[in-house]
C-alpha cells in the first residue's frame, strides 16, 4: 500500500538525501539561533528583536552523549503493543557552528556498541511510525564511522573533543580554592562575598523562619488518594510542632497533576480534608521543585506578616512505570513532543547524563553502583523509606539495563507518599517552640536558568544556542545552590549534610559538584573516599534519597527539609549525622525550576 509521507511535526526539517536538514530560526537583531524554531520573538533577554528568519542547521556534529530505550515508552510515542519491543538509540549531537546540542533517535539497527562520545554524526531523514495512510517522518542522527579505537567507557583523551557544556579544561578539573584539585571542601569555595557573611552565632538573619514541625507519610505503593497521604503527614507535622490545626493561619499545598482537579488546588484540598477553619490557601506547581516553591511561598507570607504560622503540604499517588504527559495531542508542549517524536522517557535523559560523565570525567558503572549501595544503607535505617534493604554492587550490576549505561537499581522508582512542615515567624517560635534546638530556614532558592542554557535538560530536545551569546560561567544546577548559599551567608564548607535529588545514581555525583562539595569532575572521587556516606565528612542523602524512597513529585522537596530538620535537632536515630549544624537541599523540576533550601540550628 502506498502511504503519503507527512512530517511528524511541521517546519522542523525539510529536504531529502543530502539536502535534508533540521530547520531553525535566527534573530535578525542578535543572530541567536533557535531549535525548535521560534517564529514570534527572540528569547535572548538582552534582545528585543521580533524578526526571525528560517535557517538550516548544520548537518553534521559531534556526539555529546548517547543512550538507548530498553523498555517501551508510553503514549504519545507510537508503537505496536502486540509486537516485541526493539530498543532504539538516542544521540545528543553538538553542532559546532550553532554551539548547541540537539537530541534525536539513531536509525534502526544502531546499537550503543557502535557509538562513542566525540564521534561524528550526520542528520538524515527517518520514519517515526506508519499508519494505514501515512508514513510519519522525522530526523535521525546517523553515526559516521571513523578509523581509530572503538567505543569506550573511559574518559575522552585530552586532545579530543570536550563538549561545550562542561567547563573542564583538557588537562583536568579546576582546583578548589584550597589548591588541592581533589574536590576537597574548602570552606571558602563557591562563596563570593563571604567577607560580609553572617555565621551561626551572629543572631537571626532577617529572612529566617522557624521549622516547628515536620511530618511524613511513609513512601510506598499504598493504593490510596494523595489526599490521605498529605493529610496524615500534616497531622504528624502539627503534632510535632505541638500545635492545633486551628493555630494555622495559612496552608500552602504543592500540587500534583495526577489527582484530578483536587490535585491542581492542593492547598484548598488539604485545608478541606483537615476541616475548613478560615485559613488562607495557596497552591503552587513547579514539577519536582513544587515542594520547595511551597516552602518559599510560605516563608514569603510569614516574612510579609500575612501569617504567623503556615502549614506546607505535598503528596502524590504516582503511577507504576514511566511518568508520561497528560493525554491528548499537544504539539506546542515540549513534554508531549519529546515522547511523541523521540520516545525520550525520563530515564533516557538520565542515561545521557551518565554516559557524558563517563566520557568526560571518567566515572564508571561501579561508581554509579556505589551511590545506590550508599543510599540503600541509609534508607534501611529510615522508617519512612519505601525500600529498607541494603543493596550490593553485584545486585546493581545484575539488574536490568533501562537506559544504557544505567540499570534498574540506578534509577529511582515512582512512589506514593506525603510530607509536611509547620513553619512560623521567629517571634512566634520563641513564644511557642518546645525545648531543644530551634531549626531555622535561612535561604530558599528557586532560580531559573540564565540564557543561553547549554545543558540538555528535561523535557527539551535541544539546548539554547551559544553562538551569539556566550554562556554564563556557572551552569543552571550550580546556580541553584549558589543563590541559596549567598542568601544564607554560608558556603559548602559550612554544611554538615546535603539532601539531593538522586533521580539516578549518576545525577547524585553531578549534584556533589554543583553544590560545591567537589570540584568539576571530582564527584566520583568524593564518593570513593567515603566522604558522602553516613559517618563521612559530608553525608549526602542520609535519608536514603530517592534511591530508597522513589519519587512522589510534590512531596520530595518537602521531605528533604523534613530530613534536615530531624538531623539538625539530633532526632534522626541510627542515621544521625554527628554534630549537624547546617544542611542544604537541592533539586530541579521540569521547565527550569530550581530549588535549594539552607537550614541551620
Amino acid at each position: 500500500m502506498q502511504r503519503t509521507r507527512r512530517a511528524a511535526v511541521e517546519g522542523w526539517f525539510a529536504g531529502e538525501g543530502e539536502d535534508f536538514a533540521l530547520l531553525g530560526t535566527r534573530c535578525r537583531a542578535c543572530a541567536s539561533v533557535f531549535f525548535p524554531r521560534e517564529d514570534s520573538f527572540c528569547r535572548n533577554p538582552r534582545c528585543s528583536g521580533s524578526e526571525l528568519d528560517e535557517v538550516p542547521l548544520s548537518r553534521r556534529g559531534r556526539v555529546w552523549s548517547f543512550t538507548d530505550g530498553r523498555y517501551r515508552p508510553p503514549a504519545p510515542y507510537v508503537s505496536d503493543p502486540d509486537s516485541e519491543w526493539e530498543p532504539y538509540v538516542l544521540l545528543a549531537v553538538e553542532l559546532e557552528a550553532e554551539r548547541m546540542v540537539v537530541l534525536g533517535q539513531a536509525p534502526p539497527g544502531t546499537s550503543t556498541a557502535d557509538l562513542t562520545v566525540g564521534m561524528e554524526a550526520e542528520v538524515v531523514p527517518g520514519v517515526l511510525n506508519e499508519d494505514g495512510e501515512h508514513s510519519w517522518t522525522t530526523w535521525h542522527w546517523r553515526p559516521v564511522p571513523a578509523d581509530g579505537p572503538g567505543p569506550t567507557d573511559g574518559p575522552v583523551p585530552a586532545d579530543g573533543p570536550v563538549p561545550m557544556n562542561d567547563p573542564v579544561p583538557a588537562d583536568g578539573p579546576a582546583p578548589t580554592d584550597d589548591g588541592s584539585g581533589a574536590g576537597g571542601r574548602s570552606r571558602s569555595a563557591a562563596r563570593p562575598g563571604r567577607a560580609g557573611r553572617r555565621g551561626h552565632g551572629d543572631g537571626p538573619v532577617s529572612g529566617e523562619v522557624a521549622v516547628l514541625g515536620a511530618g511524613m507519610h511513609p513512601w510506598g505503593k499504598w493504593g490510596h488518594s494523595f489526599v490521605e497521604y498529605g493529610t496524615r503527614a500534616a497531622r504528624a507535622a502539627l503534632a510535632d510542632a505541638g500545635l492545633a490545626w486551628g493555630d494555622i493561619g495559612s496552608v500552602v499545598g504543592a500540587d500534583t497533576v495526577r489527582g484530578g482537579y483536587p490535585g491542581y488546588v492542593a492547598g484548598a484540598t488539604f485545608a478541606r480534608a483537615l476541616g475548613w477553619q478560615g485559613a488562607r490557601v495557596t497552591s503552587v506547581y513547579a514539577a519536582c521543585a513544587s515542594g520547595a516553591q511551597a516552602i518559599g511561598t510560605a516563608r514569603a507570607q510569614i516574612l510579609a506578616g500575612l501569617a504567623d504560622v503556615v502549614l506546607v503540604v505535598g503528596a502524590d499517588a504516582a503511577p507504576k512505570g514511566f511518568f508520561k504527559p497528560a493525554g491528548g495531542d499537544r504539539p506546542e508542549d515540549p513534554d508531549w513532543l519529546r515522547f511523541r517524536l523521540l520516545g525520550a522517557t525520563n530515564p533516557a535523559y538520565f542515561g545521557l547524563y551518565a554516559r557524558h560523565r563517563m566520557a568526560v570525567h571518567g566515572d564508571t558503572r561501579e561508581d554509579f553502583a556505589r551511590v545506590k549501595v550508599k543510599n540503600a544503607a541509609a534508607g534501611a535505617l529510615n522508617p519512612y523509606a519505601r525500600y529498607r534493604k541494603p543493596v550490593t554492587e553485584e545486585e546493581v550490576a545484575a539488574s536490568a539495563v533501562v537506559a544504557d549505561p544505567l540499570r534498574l537499581l540506578d534509577i529511582c522508582a515512582t512512589s506514593d507518599g506525603g510530607a509536611a512542615l509547620v513553619l512560623s515567624s521567629m517571634d512566634f517560635a520563641r513564644r511557642h517552640a518546645a525545648e531543644g534546638p530551634l531549626v531555622r530556614i535561612r535561604a530558599v532558592s528557586t532560580v531559573s536558568p540564565s540564557y543561553p542554557n547549554t545543558v540538555l535538560d528535561l523535557p527539551d530536545v535541544a539546548t539554547d544556542s551559544a553562538a551569539a551569546v556566550p554562556p554564563q560561567d556557572r551552569g543552571f544546577r550550580a546556580s541553584i545552590a549558589h543563590a541559596a548559599y549567598e542568601e544564607a551567608g554560608l558556603g559548602p564548607g559550612d554544611m554538615s549534610l546535603a539532601e539531593v535529588y538522586d533521580l539516578s545514581t549518576a545525577l547524585e555525583l553531578q549534584w556533589y559538584e554543583d553544590l560545591g562539595l567537589a570540584a568539576p569532575g571530582a564527584g566520583a572521587g568524593l564518593l570513593r573516599e567515603g566522604a558522602t556516606a553516613l559517618g563521612g565528612r559530608i553525608p549526602v542523602n542520609a535519608s536514603g534519597g530517592l534511591a530508597s524512597f522513589g519519587e512522589a513529585v510534590p512531596a520530595q522537596a518537602i521531605a528533604q527539609v523534613c530530613e534536615l530538620a530531624w538531623q539538625l535537632r539530633g532526632r534522626a536515630g541510627e542515621r544521625q549525622v554527628a554534630g549537624a549544624r547546617a544542611g542544604v537541599t537541592a533539586n530541579q523540576g521540569l521547565f527550569g525550576h530550581g530549588s535549594s533550601v539552607v537550614a541551620v540550628r
